[in-house]
């Protein structure tokens, strides 16, 4: 018995019917270290799963832990730009007219719901995260410590847009900006375990940069800025010390540098104290 096919069974079969379900199953609640320590280790799982060999025996996988990776720079960027939002009065008056996110904040609540002010950002792009750190922190990413590391994390999120929104082909307007020779056929982005070790290396100096940066220049707010003030009271410059050293300070690896006793809150506030002669 011959069956009537439709037009468009030419082409493919029917799919089966789906229906999503389970997502109560990928989620749960986690308790969030710093910002500098979750990308750490974050980003060190990443690299440790993708081995040479994994890599070699699926094409595809550089691609995926590439995006791993800059997600993990991307939460980072977030959670310190509204963790300094949320300590630094400096940041507070430069960031008051901006607009947030209703469904952010609701999720969020009151006690966190800074977060969202950065929640409609994509982060892939350093026009977009110096955008960011100035038009909310008050704080510009300048300088030749920066202008390297900015060049190549905009080549890694050139490779982002390709493996994320054309199926990992490099899109024409991508592939002008960044250095590499011409082909006349579609090219396919096909991460190797040299590159994804380079990219992480990069991505991890422009974290580590930007956390080094952010750190002084509020520990520099806290002994000028802040102390200026109305509402600064001299009791409490330990207390807002230590909000910006919970913030910055990266435990994961203050554990294994060799001169761990000698960095201390205490230690680190008399150095600051020091400098600005208070």
């Amino acid at each position: 018995m011959t069956v009537q096919m439709k037009v468009e069974d030419f082409v493919c079969t029917a799919p089966a019917t789906a229906t999503l379900s389970g997502m109560n199953n990928c989620i749960r609640e986690v308790d969030m270290p710093s910002a500098i320590d979750f990308f750490v280790q974050n980003s060190r799982q990443i690299i440790k799963y993708g081995t040479p060999y994994r890599l070699k025996k699926m094409n595809g996988l550089g691609g995926l832990l590439l995006l791993g990776l800059i997600s993990s720079a991307e939460g980072y960027f977030r959670s310190i730009l509204s963790g300094a939002l949320d300590i630094c009065p400096v940041c507070k008056s430069t960031a008051a007219e901006k607009q947030i996110n209703l469904g952010g904040a609701l999720w969020h609540g009151k006690e966190e719901f800074r977060r969202s002010a950065f929640e409609h950002m994509s982060f892939a792009s350093s026009k977009e995260l110096k955008a960011a750190t100035n038009g909310f922190l008050g704080f510009e990413l300048k300088g030749s410590v920066f202008n390297s590391v900015l060049k190549d994390f905009d080549t890694i999120c050139h490779l982002r847009h390709g493996l994320i929104h054309n199926a990992g082909i490099l899109p024409g307007r991508n592939a002008v900006q960044i250095d590499i020779q011409s082909y006349s056929k579609p090219v396919e982005i096909r991460i190797d375990y040299a590159f994804l070790q380079n990219a992480a290396a990069t991505l991890e100096s422009l974290v580590f940069t930007l956390n080094r940066a952010l750190f002084s220049e509020m520990c520099d707010r806290w002994a000028g800025a802040w102390r200026q003030r109305s509402d600064w009271k001299p009791a409490e410059e330990v207390r807002k010390f230590m909000q910006i050293w919970d913030i910055f300070a990266c435990e994961t690896e203050l554990a294994i540098r060799p001169d761990n006793v000698n960095i201390t809150p205490a230690t680190c506030m008399t150095k600051v104290k020091a400098e600005h002669n208070i």
